[in-house]
């Protein structure tokens, strides 16, 4: 499915699916440090933008020439790592914004952590 002929609610389970993704690989682990180290090169390699920034580790992902999306890595009260349910994205009207990706709904960069 190409991401210029997905309408809003294909793009929104993708993302689903993408936040799911990391959340299963990022669950393995329980500092940054060591998320980082395991898994930045691989990043790289396909092309997501690790970078640590305070209370998370972004992900940017460059769709097209306007597109994008970035995820939240974040700690959880248990001591693991998850991703956040709160994307950064570029919507069908080039607008820049966080988006809750499980009710569809917008947020706001304080909405991060979750867990606060």
């Amino acid at each position: 499915m190409e991401l210029v002929t997905m309408s809003k609610p294909e793009r929104l389970d993708m993302m689903r699916r993408r936040q799911a993704y990391f959340a299963a690989v990022a669950e393995e682990y329980n500092t940054f440090d060591e998320f980082i180290k395991s898994q930045g090169m691989w990043l790289a390699i396909m092309g997501i933008q690790l970078t640590r920034s305070g209370e998370y580790i972004e992900l940017y992902i460059q769709l097209d020439f306007t597109k994008y999306e970035q995820y939240y890595i974040i700690k959880t009260p248990e001591g693991t790592l998850t991703v956040s349910d709160i994307v950064l994205w570029q919507d069908e009207y080039c607008c820049n914004s966080w988006l809750d990706i499980s009710t569809g709904n917008r947020a706001d960069e304080k909405d991060i952590s979750g867990y606060c």
